[in-house]
């Protein structure tokens, strides 16, 4: 393994160059990638409707393609289902389906189309090749075990063609052979629906195996080292008795049954994040896996927009992959707002992102907000959803879901809520949320409201449940209020100022008490 190591950093060396060119001429790479876009399905029912033939520059395009939605892309999608290889937005046929909770928790079927699969497998690629690129000693990756946390590639039909989670159709379509055959451990695993049994399975794999990277849902991946470290030590350990794995397994386990899981793994040198924010995990990862780095990605169902090229500089938007628009933040409702090309954005400003791109979607609004950190190159910061969200593990729970939760564990609990705020914390690796909530009578059944409390947000938001569910995030808790939150923004504020329902802002329990 180690000539192929040799190669792939050579390989990987002048896939960076290559990447490094396009992020210096991010403008001119991305304007000749909407023309391709545009020439590719310029024979599309979509294509014909808006000139696609006729379109010359980004101007053109801009003048021609309306914004669009999942909502007024929908009668699209609804002749895509019946005509998968009837060139509705695309010339090349679906040929897989991706589903979706969306932005609103209303499940999507998104079609998924070969061309669509190898410009997600490009961002990927550069993910990896950056990676190598940044260190001699990452090269290495490939003597080990590529540990994939995945979803089910396919959980059944739609119309006829297979439907299910991109992270497990990703590597069944999208990786090449190299990281197909490093991929471990494969849909058996991926497959089950059992998060204890998952989680399980993917303790006997990692136990005996090489591991070299953790890539895919990220909350998976810090849900698992979390229980690798604290439950799963002395069942290891009875299950390899008497094999070669065994000594592996006691040298790494203190004698309280605790996984020293940098010990376990001491050729782990890369986590691939995605789909969470990275920072407030850092100091806990460090700590725990001091010899591996974060490496962060910028994907999602309708495709691949970034990745980190450097260590410590952020996320690089990718030129070459879709073709980006912007609205200003201050604009995103508006029913005519502004839209940007990447050449004219500012740096330290938030916008809302639009994408175009081979898997048939046309300045799609794809509901995430993010800030440029630099502009020269490109490199973006603070991803997250459109509107107050809190994504502590890919939940992405919003002052909707909030309002919903509270309204309806105080109807179930018979409690009068005067004030409240909940908190999205991350302490000593653990995420959760604390409700920060005034109540008319302080004496309330705690219990029974923060068990309401997340019953509710479990029904408004399934990711939610199903971060509670797998331990990806910690039980919520319940503080009182001495103050009202409320009442202090407006005193800071001197205007009629919102309630903040929903934050990051810790300081809000400084004057909380906890039941």
């Amino acid at each position: 393994m180690a000539f192929l190591s040799k190669v792939i950093s050579f390989v990987a060396n002048r896939t960076t160059r290559s990447i490094e060119y396009t992020l210096e001429n991010a403008a001119e790479v991305n304007e000749k990638k909407l023309l391709s876009i545009m020439k590719a399905n310029q024979d599309t029912i979509y294509g014909r409707e808006h000139g696609f033939d006729e379109i010359s520059s980004a101007d053109d395009f801009a003048d021609r393609v309306p914004i669009s939605t999942f909502k007024t892309m929908k009668p699209y999608l609804e002749e895509v289902y019946k005509k998968p290889d009837g060139k509705i937005l695309t010339t090349d046929p679906v040929v897989w389906y991706v589903q979706t909770s969306g932005s609103t928790g209303h499940p999507k079927t998104l079609p998924v189309t070969k061309r669509g699969m190898k410009e997600w497998s490009k961002g990927s690629t550069a993910t990896q090749m950056t990676f190598i690129s940044s260190e001699p000693e990452n090269s290495q990756i490939f003597e080990g075990n590529i540990i994939m946390f995945g979803a089910p590639a396919e959980t059944g039909e739609h119309y006829g063609l297979p439907v299910g989670y991109m992270t497990g159709i990703a590597p069944k379509l999208g990786a090449n052979f190299l990281f197909r055959r490093m991929i471990k451990p494969g849909p058996e695993v991926f497959n089950l629906t059992d998060m204890e049994e998952k989680m399980r399975q993917y303790a006997l794999y990692t136990a005996r195996l090489n591991v070299t990277v953790f890539a895919g849902i990220t909350t998976l991946s810090l849900a698992f080292f979390r229980r690798m470290q604290s439950l799963y030590g002395p069942w290891l350990l009875d299950i390899f008795k008497n094999t070669k794995h065994e000594e592996r397994i006691k040298e790494s386990m203190d004698s309280e049954g605790n996984l020293d899981i940098a010990q376990l793994w001491p050729s782990l040198r890369q986590l691939v994040v995605t789909g969470i924010d990275t920072d407030p995990y850092r100091e806990w990862i460090s700590k725990t896996l001091p010899n591996t780095k974060p490496w962060e990605a910028y994907a999602g169902s309708e495709g691949y927009y970034g990745c980190q090229v450097y260590p410590d500089k952020g996320v690089f938007l990718l030129p070459e992959t879709n073709y980006f628009e912007f609205i200003p933040e201050d604009e995103i409702d508006s029913p005519t707002p502004t839209v940007l090309p990447l050449a004219d954005v500012k740096k330290n400003k938030r916008y809302e992102i639009l994408i175009t791109n081979a898997a048939g979607w046309y300045r799609y609004r794809i509901g995430d907000m993010l800030t440029f950190d630099d502009v020269d190159p490109y490199i973006v910061k603070n991803i997250g959803r459109r509107g107050r969200v809190v994504n502590l593990t890919g939940e992405k729970v919003s002052d909707a879901h909030i309002t919903e939760a509270i309204s309806r564990a105080s109807q179930k609990t018979h409690c009068e809520v005067l004030d409240y705020a909940v908190v999205g914390l991350v302490e000593e690796g653990v995420p959760h949320y604390a409700v920060a909530a005034m109540f008319r009578d302080d004496e309330i059944d705690s219990v029974e409201f923060i068990g309401a409390f997340e019953e509710a947000l479990c029904s408004a938001n399934r990711e939610f449940g199903f971060g509670r569910n797998m331990g990806a995030l910690g039980p919520s808790r319940l503080f009182r209020m001495t103050t009202s939150h409320s009442e202090a923004i407006v005193e800071m504020s001197h205007i009629q100022a919102k309630p903040r329902t929903l934050t990051t802002d810790r300081s809000v329990l400084a004057t909380c008490e906890a039941y």
